[in-house]
């Protein structure tokens, strides 16, 4: 008889706990998609506020509107923006297309827009004005799409009713069947490509075998939809539904967070996956939780303006806040036990910090004698700190004028040996000339004697002996220039722009742009005195000068000193 009645309590409790069991495991599972839920809601501002830019930026493209058709198009725009974010505001977007509709006698145009206006008013809980706005549409005048959507309209609408006029059963079947009837209807006018084909399905073949495509076709839309649209928030909710009916209670809730999250990211005011997430967690003792959802819920209806949505979650609100309440003052409660506690603690902390003080001020004693060793301690190392980092300060000050010396007597080398090199080059040349100047003489003065000054004019005449002479001079002078600095063509190259680069004739050693910045290299910058040793004018030079600065890929303004430094010169 015991054993029995053992078995049979054992019977009646199993159920309980494994359930219990698998809403704890489903909890736990979705711990971290909870916690993102979480931080979405604490983001739900900046949703809003990129909403609201998205909808500023259509409105103000309205002046740029140019016919009806365009303006039908961007009513329609702010609509679906408006649609579950604001009821009024897309009735009155939609209310404008009916007014262009009528005016155009479009009525592809009014029927769509009937059709728009009578979701937003279902949606709203105006479900009789809902019903009017679809009363003159006949199901035969409307092509396929319009058709199944017509039908899917009326669905959700009576389904609204049904769920509206509970309390009256018989009022209530004849919603439910009219609901049936219209399903019914878009099952068989809505084509696989519509999201309505699957969600008619979904309901129809739910906890059956047949349930297996719509899944699979659910589980696509869900890798394939963006994840903050509206479509993907109904097929995970979809989804929710039928992992439900399969008893899968941990692939029902991840669904059916996902559905929440994206209803929260594209602001959608008539919400329902979250009120259910909300009654979940509350029948599992997670009440601060459900709290919060519940409470997003009910600010989203009150704003859109959803009556159906607000009645039925005013008797879950209320259980909610119940509870809330209720556990507020268990928490109240067990703080004051806990205050209690801390407080007879805090008497023996008031008793264990006089000994420890009583101990401490003989440590500090013992402290201020160390104190004071430390100090003088402290003091020498501080002066010997000092005079290190003095000496440092001097060592670098010396390793900065030997750097300069180095400088300076690097730069004093080579003008000493630029210097001699010339003076023997220019004393050179000087010789040179006095004995062309001699021999010059003794021609002219060969030739007056035996009387041809016919051959004297013609010698005194002929320009073509200075130009040789200047050839000869300019000749030494590049000779004696790159065999001081045999680098310097290549140096200057490098400062200019490479298509803009010298390219010496064959047999040339400088030409007259090289010549005039070898001047400068050797420090005569004045633009007369370099016309007078090339025995050009000043203008040439200075155009020469400008023009080579243009084409350097240094500042215009750091070329010269540049080139002052251009060239090792070969010691």
């Amino acid at each position: 008889m015991k054993s029995g009645l053992f078995i049979l309590i054992v019977c009646l409790l199993f159920p309980a706990y494994v359930c219990a069991d698998t809403s704890k495991h489903a909890l736990e599972e979705n711990r971290k998609l909870l916690h993102s839920l979480d931080s979405l809601l604490e983001q739900q501002d900046l949703f809003v506020r990129v909403k609201e830019e998205r909808i500023q930026q259509l409105k103000m493209q309205y002046s740029r509107v140019k016919d009806v058709k365009e303006l039908y198009a961007m009513n329609r725009m702010i609509y679906l923006e408006y649609r579950v974010y604001d009821a009024d505001s897309a009735l009155h977007y939609i209310n404008k297309n009916i007014q262009l509709a009528q005016q155009t006698n479009n009525r592809t145009w009014e029927v769509v827009s009937l059709l728009e206006q009578s979701f937003v008013l279902t949606s709203s809980g105006l479900l009789t004005e809902a019903l009017k706005a679809v009363s003159d549409i006949r199901p035969e005048e409307l092509p396929q799409n319009l058709r199944s959507e017509y039908f899917g309209r009326l669905c959700t609408l009576y389904s609204r009713l049904r769920d509206y006029s509970s309390e009256n059963f018989q009022l209530s079947e004849y919603y439910n069947d009219l609901q049936k009837a219209f399903r019914d209807s878009v099952y068989l006018t809505a084509t696989p490509d519509e999201l309505r084909y699957w969600n008619c399905r979904a309901w129809l073949y739910l906890g059956t075998p047949e349930i297996e495509p719509v899944k699979q076709a659910f589980e696509e839309n869900k890798q394939t939809l963006s994840n903050d649209s509206r479509k993907y928030s109904i097929a995970t909710y979809n989804l929710s539904a039928i992992y439900r009916s399969e008893n899968n209670e941990s692939k029902y809730l991840e669904n059916l967070i996902l559905s929440a999250m994206a209803d929260i990211r594209s602001v959608n005011g008539d919400i329902g996956s979250l009120q259910e997430i909300a009654e979940y967690l509350f029948k599992h003792g997670e009440i601060d939780r459900a709290y919060n959802y519940i409470l997003y819920c009910s600010q989203k209806a009150m704003l859109f303006h959803n009556r159906v949505r607000i009645v039925k979650m005013s008797h879950l609100q209320n259980q909610i806040y119940k509870a809330y309440q209720e556990q507020s003052r268990t928490q109240q409660k067990r703080l004051q036990a806990s205050l209690i506690a801390v407080s007879f603690l805090f008497l023996v902390l008031i008793g264990a910090f006089l000994f420890i003080r009583k101990q401490m001020r003989r440590l500090k004693e013992a402290n201020l004698k160390l104190d004071s060793t430390n100090q003088k301690l402290s003091v020498n190392m501080d002066a010997l700190s000092t005079a290190h980092q003095r000496l440092e300060e001097v060592n670098m000050q010396l390793k900065d004028l030997n750097t300069q010396l180095q400088e300076v007597n690097d730069q004093l080398r080579e003008s000493n040996y630029v210097k001699e090199e010339y003076i023997g080059y220019v004393f050179n040349i000087c010789s040179t000339y006095i004995s062309k100047l001699e021999e010059f003489r003794k021609n002219i003065n060969r030739k007056l004697k035996v009387g041809q000054i016919e051959d004297v004019k013609a010698m005194t005449d002929s320009s073509a002996t200075a130009s040789n002479e200047l050839k000869e001079f300019y000749q030494n002078f590049d000779t004696i220039f790159l065999h001081l600095y045999p680098d310097f063509v290549g140096d200057f190259n490098a400062l200019l722009l490479p298509e803009e680069r010298i390219e010496q004739k064959e047999g040339e050693l400088l030409n007259t742009e090289l010549r005039i910045h070898a001047l400068i290299r050797l420090g005569i910058t004045d633009s007369v005195k370099i016309a007078d040793f090339l025995h050009c004018s000043a203008q040439t030079v200075y155009n020469n000068r400008l023009r080579t600065r243009n084409k350097s890929i240094i500042p215009k303004e750091d070329f010269i000193n540049a080139v002052k430094k251009l060239g090792k010169y070969k010691a």
